[in-house]
């Protein structure tokens, strides 16, 4: 073997080792991450009952102490059960329309409040959806609530020609 054979063979090796550590990092890199990203349904585009199991998700995964759980009674009235470690509390049901629905931070515990008060009610907070220290699931919830209550308002009889429309779309 020549000079030049023998000192260009360590150089493959070097550059071969290199290849496989690089190929290992890659391989070892994507271990644990989705394959796909988690589709994020609009709320504008789901049903009522879409919106409840979304709502549902959020409320089993926004506190590690509580569970909340939500179905949509006739008359568009929300029932709220929660669980915690101290058991479940009474359910709570809440009419829907006509309700102003909020979301607040609470300093004493640091968590996002997600609450609606019934029409006419003076307290600004007269029954708590959701509480979570995760901000993007208080609003995901507040925002899911307010098309809640929106596809109730649609559904009570609302007619087409009584929603607002904006100058860039066409009356309906």
């Amino acid at each position: 073997m020549s000079l030049a054979a023998q000192l260009s063979l360590p150089g493959r090796h070097w550059r071969l080792g290199l290849a496989c550590c690089a190929l290992l990092i890659g391989a070892a890199c994507t271990e644990g991450y989705p394959r796909e990203d988690a589709l994020i349904l609009n709320p504008f585009n789901m049903t009522q009952k879409q919106r409840l199991a979304a709502m549902n998700a959020i409320g089993d995964d926004a506190n590690s102490q509580r569970r909340w759980r939500y179905a949509l009674l006739p008359g568009c009235v929300l029932r709220i059960d929660v669980d915690s470690a101290l058991g479940s509390r009474p359910a709570l049901e809440v009419a829907l329309l006509g309700s102003v629905i909020e979301v607040a931070r609470d300093r004493e515990d640091n968590t996002f409040n997600v609450a609606v008060a019934e029409p006419g009610d003076n307290t600004p907070a007269a029954a708590s959806i959701l509480e979570s220290d995760n901000w993007p699931l208080a609003s995901r919830t507040h925002l899911l609530l307010r098309v809640l209550q929106r596809g109730c308002t649609d559904a009570a009889g609302k007619t087409v020609s009584q929603r607002a429309v904006f100058p860039w779309q066409s009356a309906p």
